[in-house]
C-alpha cells in the first residue's frame, strides 16, 4: 500500500479474505478471474462471457470495487463510474451486493491495517438504461432540466397512445399502415392467426411495437444515411420508410407538447445529447449485454468518444431471449468488431464455471446447447461445473398425458421434492418453479391450456402457486378485477328493465351502445366510452351463474352495500355538507368485506400495490393531471332526469381502466409479496436471472417463426426475400430461419439452467394442439435414455439421463 492506496495484489488478497467468497478458488495473478477483475492501464473496453450461474455478478461487483479502491494509479471517485442494468429488480439487487461487499472490504482492510478511505459507495449511479438517461440528462443538461421533462412508464404510455393515436397522431396514417399486411404480420401474436388487430387496444399495442421498433434499430442503423426501411421492397409500398419517420415524429411531436417522454423516446433524446456529459464518466458498466438493442449499443458505444473513459460489459450470448422486445445478439457479438473498426482496444474474458446446478444439470444443459440449433451460432465456451458441484439426481423427461404429468409435479412437490422416497409433506416449502412458454391461464374453446392444468392440480395438493402474468386485474375473481366492478356498478349500474319499444327486458346503463336506453339508466349519459367497465360489472355479478336480477347471496350482500353509498353520496352532494369518501376511501371499505379480507392480501398491501400504484400510473396521466384517488366523489341529481350526474374524472376512469383490464396484462407489483411460499410459474422470459432448487420446464417444442429475425432485418435496412401467409411471415432465407432457431433454443436453455438441485423436463407426446411438443434436441438427448414407469402414476414415462447421481449421501448409478 501507498500513499494510502491499495494495488492489485493487496485488492485481491483483501477480496479473497472476504466471507462471500466462502467454498470459491482464491483469485490469483494470472488466472482467468484476475483478468476479469483487474483493470489494465490499457483498458478501454472489456466484455465478460458469463455462462449461467458462473458468478457474472459477483465478478462485476469485484471488478467495479478494483476501480473504487485501485484504479489506475489512484481510485476512480464513485461518482464518475457508471453502471447499467436490463431491470429495476437487478439494479437494486446489484446496489445492495455494492454495499454489502464495499462495507465488507472496508472492515477487513482495516483489520488488516491498511489505511483505506470511505470510497462513498452510495455516490455510483446505477439502474436501467432508461432511469439513468432520464436522471443524468436532468442533471447535466440544463434545458432538459428547465423544461421538467418527465418520464412516463409503458402503462402510461399505453394509455396516452390510446388518446393520441386518432387525432395527435392521425388515424389516416396509422389506417395505411395496418392495411399493410407486410406491417401487421411483424407485430401479430405468434398465436393469433385471424383477424388482427381487432380492437382499439391491439391497434394501440401495434403503434407502440412500430414506434419502438423504429426509434430502437431503424434510427441508430439506418436514419443518419437515410437507408430506407427493407419492408419498402418487399412490401412494395415506396413510401414505407416516410410513414414510419412521419409516424415516429407526430409521437414526439406529441410528447414534446405535453412535455414527456416514453422509454423509447428518452434513448434517442439522450443519444442526441450524450456529448454533453462525455467527460462526466471514467468508467461504464453494463450488465446483460446480450438484450442490448440497437440504439442501446449506440449509447454505451458513444462513452468511448472519451478516450479516458472505460467500458465493461457483461452478458451471455446464449441467454439472448429479448428479440421480440427489439434485442439484437449481434449487439453482443459484434463489439469486438466495432473496437477494431474504431481502433479501440478491446479484449475479452470469460467465467465457465457453473457455481450453481449439479454435475447432471450442467451436463444436460450443455449437451442441449451442442445438439440444438445454439452450436452453430454460439460464441466459443465451454460451461463445467464448478469443482465443489455435486453429481446430483439424474436429469429426467416425463412422458404422458398432460393431466397425469400435471398430477405427478404436484405430487412430487406436495412430498418435498423429486425423491420418491420422501414422504409426508416438506418440513418447509419447496423451492421449486414450473416453467412454461407461455403461463397464460385465459379459457380457450380449442384446447386445455397447460398453466391451467397445473395450477389445478397444484392447488389440489394444498399447495400456493404464483403465476405473476395472470394474478392480473382483468381475471375475474381476482380482487381487482371485482374491486373494479364495483366501482363500475357505483357509477354506472348496469339494470334489467323494460322500456317503450322494446319486446323484453333489456340490460341498460349510462354508457351503453344503443342511444335509446340512455334515458333509462340510473345515471346520466355525458359522452361515449368504451363500455369495458360494465363488462367487469356483469361478469362479477353473473359469477356462479347467477343473473344480474338473482345474484349470489355474498355478490347481493356488496351490491346493497354500494346501493348505500351511492344514494348517500347523492344526498351528501345536496347538502350543506359535501361528502368527503373518496375512491380510495370506498376500496378501502370494500376491502373489509369477508372475500376481499380472506383472499391472501392485507388491504394495505392491496391498495398501494394493486389499486393505488396501477390506477395512479395508469389512469391518472389520461385526464392530463395527476389527481390522485384521494379526491371526493360527490356525485349530483339531475334536475331535469332525476338521472345521477357524476364527475368527469369518474367516465373517464371507467372509460381507461376497463379497457386496460379487458385487453392488457397487468402483471402483479409488488412480486415478492405473493411469491413468498409459494409454487412458481414463469415463462421462461420471466425466470431469466432466477434459480430455483427443483425446476420443471414444459412447453419447450414452439415452432418456429421467423416474424422476430425479420422484423430485426427488415428495421436494420435488409430486405430479406418473405411473404406473408395467414398473417404471418414465411421465409427460405437460411440465415433468417438460423436466427429463429436459435432465439427458440436460447428460451430453452435459460429455463433448463434456472435448476440447482433437480430439472424435469415435461412433454405429453398426445397432444394435438402442439402446445406441449418437445424441442428437437431434448428429444435427441433423451433418446438413448433410460425409461421407467414413474412410481406414482404408471401412465407417465420417466426417461433418465444415464449420470451418475448422488442420494442421500450415496453415489448410485441411475
Amino acid at each position: 500500500m501507498k500513499g494510502g492506496v491499495l494495488n492489485a495484489e493487496e485488492f485481491i488478497a483483501l477480496l479473497n479474505g472476504l466471507p462471500g467468497r466462502a467454498g470459491r478458488p482464491a483469485v490469483r495473478r494470472g488466472d482467468s478471474q484476475w483478468d476479469i477483475i483487474t483493470v489494465r492501464p490499457d483498458d478501454r473496453v472489456l466484455q465478460i462471457l458469463a455462462g449461467p450461474g458462473s458468478g457474472k455478478t459477483e465478478n462485476l461487483v469485484s471488478r467495479i470495487l478494483f476501480e473504487l479502491f485501485v484504479g489506475i494509479g489512484k481510485p476512480t471517485p464513485a461518482s464518475q463510474i457508471l453502471v447499467t442494468t436490463f431491470t429495476k429488480k437487478a439494479a437494486t439487487e446489484l446496489e445492495v451486493r455494492l454495499v454489502e461487499r464495499c462495507d465488507a472490504l472496508l472492515a477487513h482492510a482495516r483489520s488488516q491495517g491498511f489505511d483505506v478511505e470511505d470510497p462513498k459507495i452510495h455516490d455510483l449511479r446505477i439502474g436501467t438504461l432508461h432511469s439513468l438517461c432520464d436522471r443524468l440528462l436532468g442533471e447535466f443538461d440544463d434545458e432538459y432540466t428547465e423544461r421538467g421533462t418527465r418520464l412516463i412508464d409503458e402503462h402510461e404510455t399505453v394509455v396516452r397512445l390510446a388518446m393520441a393515436y386518432r387525432f395527435d397522431i392521425g388515424i389516416g396514417l396509422i389506417d395505411s399502415l395496418l392495411a399493410i399486411d407486410g406491417v401487421t404480420a411483424l407485430f401479430r401474436p405468434p398465436w393469433d392467426g385471424g383477424r388482427w388487430p381487432s380492437t382499439n387496444m391491439d391497434k394501440v399495442k401495434f403503434v407502440q411495437a412500430l414506434i419502438a421498433q423504429h426509434t430502437e434499430t431503424w434510427v441508430p442503423r439506418c436514419g443518419k444515411n437515410r437507408i430506407n426501411n427493407g419492408l419498402e421492397e418487399i412490401t412494395r409500398e415506396p413510401a414505407l420508410t416516410d410513414s414510419l419517420i412521419r409516424l415516429h415524429d407526430k409521437w414526439w411531436a406529441y410528447l414534446d407538447r405535453k412535455n414527456v417522454l416514453d422509454f423509447t423516446a428518452i434513448q434517442e433524446k439522450f443519444l442526441q445529447r450524450q456529448d454533453k456529459l462525455l467527460d462526466n464518466f471514467t468508467h461504464v458498466f453494463v450488465d446483460e449485454f446480450q438484450d442490448t438493442n440497437p440504439i442501446q449499443f449506440a449509447i454505451h458505444t458513444s462513452w468511448l468518444q472519451n478516450e479516458s473513459t472505460r467500458l465493461t460489459v457483461v452478458g451471455d450470448d446464449d441467454q439472448s431471449i429479448y428479440r421480440f422486445r427489439g434485442s439484437d445478439i449481434d449487439c453482443f457479438r459484434g463489439l469486438a468488431d466495432y473496437c477494431l473498426s474504431e481502433g479501440i482496444t478491446y479484449r475479452s474474458g470469460k467465467l465457465e464455471e457453473n457455481w450453481r446446478s449439479t454435475r447432471a444439470i450442467v451436463g444436460c444443459s450443455e449437451a442441449f446447447r451442442n445438439l440444438s440449433s445454439l452450436r452453430q451460432v454460439t460464441m466459443d465456451k465451454t460451461v463445467r461445473p464448478a469443482p465443489v458441484a455435486a453429481a446430483g439426481y439424474p436429469v429426467r423427461l416425463l412422458s404422458g398425458p398432460w393431466a397425469d404429468l400435471c398430477d405427478v409435479v404436484a405430487a412430487e412437490l406436495a412430498a418435498g421434492g423429486v425423491s420418491t422416497e420422501v414422504s409426508g409433506p416438506p418440513e418447509a416449502p419447496v423451492d421449486a418453479a414450473v416453467l412454461l412458454f407461455s403461463t397464460s391461464e385465459k379459457s380457450s374453446r380449442t384446447a386445455t391450456k397447460p398453466a391451467d392444468e397445473i395450477r389445478r392440480a397444484l392447488e389440489a395438493q394444498q399447495l400456493r402457486v404464483y403465476n405473476p402474468r395472470n394474478k392480473t386485474a382483468g381475471v375475474l375473481g381476482s380482487p381487482v378485477h371485482d374491486i373494479f366492478a364495483l366501482i363500475s356498478y357505483l357509477i354506472d349500474p348496469v339494470r334489467v328493465k323494460r322500456i317503450p319499444g322494446r319486446a323484453r327486458a333489456v340490460e341498460v346503463h349510462a354508457t351503453c351502445r344503443e342511444s335509446d336506453r340512455w334515458p333509462y339508466a340510473d345515471s346520466l349519459h355525458k359522452f361515449r366510452i368504451v363500455d369495458g367497465h360494465a363488462q367487469c360489472q356483469k361478469r362479477f355479478r353473473k359469477n356462479n351463474g347467477s343473473g344480474l336480477n338473482a345474484p349470489h347471496p355474498r355478490t347481493a350482500e356488496l351490491l346493497d352495500y354500494v346501493d348505500q353509498i351511492r344514494d348517500r353520496l347523492v344526498a351528501a352532494t345536496a347538502s350543506d355538507k359535501p361528502p368527503a369518501l373518496t375512491l380510495a376511501g370506498f376500496v378501502a371499505r370494500l376491502l373489509s368485506f369477508p372475500q376481499f379480507r380472506h383472499c391472501g392480501y392485507t388491504p394495505e398491501l392491496f391498495r398501494q400495490a394493486l389499486l393505488t400504484s396501477l390506477i395512479e400510473s395508469h389512469v391518472a396521466p389520461s385526464r392530463e393531471t395527476m389527481r390522485s384517488l384521494d379526491s371526493p366523489l360527490r356525485p349530483s341529481r339531475n334536475p331535469e332526469t332525476g338521472q345521477i350526474d357524476w364527475p368527469d374524472a369518474c367516465w373517464n376512469f371507467l372509460n381507461h381502466f376497463g379497457a386496460l383490464l379487458n385487453s392488457t396484462t397487468l402483471d402483479d407489483l409488488e412480486v415478492e409479496a405473493f411469491a413468498d411460499n409459494a409454487i412458481a410459474m414463469l415463462t421462461f422470459h420471466q425466470a431469466k436471472g432466477l434459480e430455483f432448487d427443483h425446476v420443471y420446464v414444459g412447453c419447450t417444442g414452439r415452432s418456429i417463426s421467423p416474424d422476430n429475425a425479420l422484423c430485426t432485418e427488415f428495421f436494420s435496412g435488409r430486405a430479406i426475400p418473405a411473404v406473408v401467409v395467414d398473417g404471418h411471415y414465411q421465409t427460405r432465407d437460411p440465415g433468417v430461419l438460423a436466427m429463429a432457431a436459435a432465439d427458440r433454443d436460447r428460451e430453452v436453455y435459460v429455463a433448463i439452467t434456472r435448476a440447482k438441485q433437480t430439472l424435469t423436463i415435461l412433454h405429453d407426446p398426445g397432444d394435438t394442439t402442439g402446445q406441449t411438443h418437445l424441442n428437437p434436441a431434448l428429444e435427441t438427448l433423451f433418446a438413448q435414455a433410460t425409461r421407467t414407469l414413474h412410481p406414482r402414476n404408471p401412465a407417465v414415462q420417466v426417461f433418465s439421463l444415464n449420470t451418475t447421481g448422488t442420494v442421500g449421501g450415496q453415489e448410485t448409478q441411475v
